[in-house]
């Protein structure tokens, strides 16, 4: 059996891993996320746009913001890295008429400078690299593709709601089978992998690892400082609750200076 370790591609970049049609089976997600409607309202009163500016929602996925927010009157990109989910979100889009550019790159490379009113990386999509020096390079580049003034929404997990409820084994319910989840923590990086051994009619058909570092608020928010932002507020869900040992969230909104 292939996994995303043995073929050597890293895991975030694999099409056939973690980012597959698996992905929402392993999450615990509708595709169609009821949630969007709801996040993109939380987004349009902290980012207080008019109809019509240009925003680049950065690892856009299968395109369930993208396209609400389009569908809302924005001017909207999409990028991402996966193949797979950008065609679904084009998909999507096009049956409905929206008019939005999608871009396949690494969210290390935006090709764009000093064109966009906002970006908005949703979803816990930061924190998959090797390094916090190549983290550091999507804040970077999120900063050269901003018009001055222009607003950085980052929605993040909660590390410290995360650590207290620390799993370090799970199962998840699936069509015909079960999700078998097993969970390690390094303490020296403050890093965790997860491992996925997904059956079906009880028989293993995938193993999927994944390996995120959890950055706490003060960290994310000095990396952004570093690069040019000056932080506006701290949420911990999109109701507009205050961070906390309770949130699951950590939503920064931030502002290029």
């Amino acid at each position: 059996m292939k996994t995303n370790k043995t073929r050597k591609i890293p895991w975030y970049a694999d099409e056939t891993g973690f980012y597959s049609e698996w992905y929402f089976e392993i999450v615990g997600i509708e595709p169609k996320n009821e949630n969007a409607p709801v996040e993109c309202g939380f987004l349009e009163k902290v980012l207080k746009l008019k109809k019509g500016a240009k925003m680049l929602d950065l690892c856009c996925g299968h395109g369930r913001i993208t396209n609400v927010l389009a569908s809302r009157g924005y001017d909207m990109t999409g990028q991402d890295i996966n193949r797979l989910y950008l065609s679904i979100a084009k998909k999507n889009a096009d049956e409905k008429g929206l008019k939005i550019k999608w871009v396949k790159k690494d969210m290390r490379q935006i090709p764009f400078k000093n064109k966009f009113d906002a970006v908005i990386n949703m979803f816990t999509s930061f924190a998959v690299f090797s390094s916090d020096e190549e983290d550091e390079k999507v804040i970077k580049q999120v900063s050269k593709s901003l018009k001055r003034g222009g607003k950085f929404v980052m929605d993040y997990v909660n590390k410290d709601f995360i650590i207290r409820r620390y799993l370090f084994e799970d199962r998840r319910k699936i069509k015909n089978g079960y999700v078998k989840i097993k969970r390690e923590y390094n303490h020296v990086k403050s890093s965790h992998r997860d491992t996925f051994d997904i059956y079906i009619k009880g028989k293993l058909v995938k193993h999927i690892e994944n390996d995120f570092r959890f950055y706490s608020v003060t960290e994310l928010t000095s990396m952004m400082k570093r690069n040019g932002f000056k932080i506006l507020n701290v949420y911990g869900d999109f109701n507009f609750a205050p961070l906390s040992f309770d949130t699951k969230n950590c939503i920064i909104v931030a502002e290029k200076v």
